[in-house]
């Protein structure tokens, strides 16, 4: 038999793995194979042999076996383990639990216990997700590596979307149907029973492979299984391949903290024997398409539904765990490495970040940004920093494994497990990288036109999606060097990353000076350059042969503008807009990128910025700034006036907690309380989206409104949003001595302050 694998997935009642398999025909045939797992207890001989007995009739057991072997990554000899064979899926846990307690939490350590299962058998027998295999009496891939250059299989997708008629501001599961869409199918208007049927009918006849929507996993599918339940058809709706009903169940979403930011993930809806990709609840997705999930999925052994709604940090964790498996190395349960005990000295010496160049406020000509390409990853790979080469005793004098300014070294003779993967995510994404840049075009491929929605482009558009998608791993995998729950986590080697780039950055600021070109700005990868371009590409170079790492020219300015920090007025790290040579802008840190400004004003700042286009150099932006107030004039003038569409005007927020936390009176709070009437608990991290009324208002619905599809006759706050837009114009043009009051009066047409009001720029 040949086909490809679609998903891989854990049957929890028979303890059995299912294994669904496409082939050229419209059938697609389910395979439950027998698999039965292997966690590892790691203790004494004598006390692995009580565990052993406690065991022999423990339910979910199947059996036990004395050994000795290699276990963690960090193991440099062999020690005896049990090695415990699962016969019940959902008692896994339990089972290991019960070990830990057995053990009076001191006695075991346990390996490989929470490792997803499909992962663990798909590494068993060689396969990956949409692996193009051969099935005998074992399964035989027959994949080449090209990968991203080959078409994927022969998969039908179709997208359903169900649209309720909301009585409220808020749609809720009581609201009737309005509309649905499955596949060509639209039905309007219609009885509610016949349109949940036409969706069941329509999955039935064309039978996807991909059911495709747009927050099926917050609403669409929980709200259509509440409506078919509504409508006694809840036996009837079945979605997937299993032929059973779906059921939305009782899971909740959570949320979660990452990068200074409360998240929010939902629950999934996952299916049987068919793909459910949710575009709206996808990172992934949005940034990598079908290819890129598809891509992740290959490396991690994670199923593409699940990898579809987990982070760039899953893929690179789960990328970790399975070169540990063909290491032969377990993976660790519940790690726990205390960090070296560190005097306030070497403390303060190692917990450190990235260098960083302070900005000096100011508007500035002939300005180069240069970025180090993917610097901590390269890093990482070059240096071989991972957890098991930190102060390995086999080099610990020889040249080039010390950590500048720290007492670390790494090993020099064998590749560690993070710089391997790290290498792999590299190499491929420089491949794909540069046959984007090269216009190379994989494709068209006609045989995935059945794919519809989320059918991959067939030009070199498909190597700039895988890229992206690895590009965001890359980006993560180095905060997992540091991450105390990452499995193959030590903050030593964070901090041996963040030296090494301190110690380079330095020597490409000396190497671009040696080459006639000033410093105004760097930080961590990047360096913001003054003096003649024609000399960059040459620095670059220089700087990319000495420290072996790809550092580029990124954009060349004909002027450039840092903002002061809006707390203390010193130069902010990130905060900066500029002219490129091209004639295009690039705003970096200003309100219009921040996802909670509104659209209308997002586009009113930078048209603003944009009019100051005309200036040729730094020197010359004060002779523009007129033009720039008569553009935000005409913006105040639509806002006043009411022109704007109140949606354009919709703040949109993630709170950082529930309602029940606040205390404070603010416009997000206030948009909160409505939720919550209308039946809505807003959980940390989910978007919120109002349009303010009054500013000053005490009642919630005389404060805001919650964003509706149609808004019409909604009379916004027209002074709240105009202090909102002056506010951000006088950050954007705050070097220039404008000031949040002069741009106010200058947006309610009060009056215009002729160019001699402004301090023009000092020469630098």
């Amino acid at each position: 038999m040949k086909g490809w694998v679609l998903d891989v997935r854990p049957d929890h009642e028979r303890d059995l793995m299912d294994v669904w398999i496409m082939d050229s025909s419209p059938d697609r045939t389910m395979m439950a194979h027998r698999f039965r797992p292997v966690m590892k207890a790691a203790g004494s001989r004598e006390d692995l042999r009580k565990l052993r007995r406690y065991l022999s009739d423990m339910e979910g057991v199947h059996g036990t076996e004395l050994r000795t072997g290699f276990l963690d990554v960090q193991d440099r000899r062999e020690r005896d383990h049990l090695d415990i064979t699962i016969s019940r899926y959902s008692l896994m846990t339990e089972i290991a639990r019960s070990i830990e307690a057995f053990g009076s939490y001191r006695d075991y350590s346990l390996f490989d216990v929470d490792l997803r299962l499909p992962t663990r058998y798909m590494h068993m027998h060689g396969i990956f997700p949409l692996a193009r295999i051969q099935l005998a009496s074992s399964f035989r891939v027959l994949d080449d590596d090209g990968y991203v250059e080959n078409p994927l299989p022969p998969m039908r997708a179709m997208l359903i979307d169900v649209v309720p008629d909301r009585k409220g501001p808020v749609a809720g599961m009581s609201d009737p149907i309005r509309s649905v869409r499955a596949g060509d199918v639209f039905l309007e208007g219609e009885k509610e029973d016949r349109m949940i049927m036409a969706v069941v009918d329509e999955i039935r006849r064309r039978d996807p492979d991909i059911l495709v929507t747009h927050g099926g996993d917050t609403f669409v599918l929980p709200y259509l299984h509440e409506r078919a339940h509504a409508n006694e058809l809840a036996p009837y709706l079945k979605l997937d391949r299993s032929g059973k009903p779906f059921r939305a169940g009782a899971r909740e979403g959570r949320s979660y903290f990452t990068y200074g930011q409360v998240r929010y993930r939902p629950p999934f809806h996952t299916l049987k024997g068919r793909l459910h990709l949710d575009l709206a609840n996808s990172f992934m997705l949005r940034e990598g398409g079908l290819v890129g999930v598809s891509l992740l999925s290959r490396m991690s052994l994670l199923p593409i539904q699940l990898m579809s709604r987990l982070s760039p940090g899953s893929a690179i964790s789960y990328m970790e765990c399975v070169e540990a498996l063909k290491r032969g190395r377990a993976v660790r349960w519940k790690k726990n490495d205390p960090e070296n005990w560190k005097s306030a000295v070497e403390l303060s010496a190692s917990d450190r970040g990235g260098h960083i160049f302070d900005p000096i406020v100011g508007a500035y000509s002939n300005v180069i940004e240069m970025d180090f390409s993917s610097f901590y990853p390269h890093i990482i790979l070059k240096k071989n920093l991972s957890v098991e080469t930190l102060n390995c005793p086999c080099c610990p004098g020889e040249r080039g494994s010390r950590v500048p300014g720290l007492p670390y070294h790494f090993c020099t003779r064998k590749e560690g497990l993070i710089p391997s993967v790290v290498g792999e995510v590299l190499e491929r994404r420089l491949g794909y990288k540069s046959a984007f840049r090269d216009g190379k075009a994989p494709g068209p491929f006609p045989g995935e036109e059945g794919l519809g929605p989320v059918r991959p482009p067939g030009d070199a558009e498909r190597y700039r999606q895988a890229s992206n998608t690895l590009k965001w791993v890359l980006v993560t995998c180095f905060g997992y060097t540091g991450y105390r729950n990452a499995r193959f986590g030590r903050i030593e080697v964070h901090e041996s990353v963040t030296a090494h780039a301190r110690e380079l950055l330095l020597r490409a600021k000396d190497i671009a000076e040696e080459h006639g070109l000033e410093i105004l700005h760097g930080i961590v990868d990047s360096l913001w350059l003054r003096g003649d371009p024609g000399r960059a590409g040459e620095a670059a170079s220089a700087i990319r042969e000495e420290t072996g790492i790809p550092i580029d020219v990124d954009t060349v300015y004909r002027w450039l503008v840092f903002l002061p920090n809006k707390t203390n007025g010193a130069g902010a790290l990130n905060r900066y807009y500029g002219l490129r040579d091209d004639g295009t802008f690039k705003f970096r840190g200003i309100a219009s990128r921040q996802r909670s400004t509104p659209v209308f004003l997002k586009r009113a700042l930078e048209e603003t910025l944009e009019a100051l286009s005309g200036a040729g150099s730094a020197e010359e932006i004060p002779e523009h700034l007129p033009k720039a107030f008569g553009v935000a004039r005409e913006k105040g003038r639509m806002i006043i006036e009411r022109e704007v569409d109140p949606r354009d005007l919709a703040i949109t927020i993630r709170p950082s907690k529930e309602l029940d936390g606040y205390t404070t009176r603010s416009e997000h709070v206030a948009a909160m309380r409505l939720l919550k009437r209308a039946g809505e608990n807003v959980k940390g991290g989910q978007k919120v989206s109002f349009v303010v009324l009054d500013h000053d208002a005490a009642r919630p619905e005389n404060r805001v409104a919650l964003v509706e599809e149609n808004m019409e006759g909604t009379r916004y706050d027209a002074g709240r949003y105009l202090e909102l837009l002056a506010r951000f114009t006088a950050q954007a043009l705050a070097v220039f001595g404008v000031t949040e009051r002069h741009m106010l009066r200058i947006l309610k047409g009060v009056s215009q302050k002729d160019l001699s009001s402004y301090e023009r720029l000092h020469e630098r």
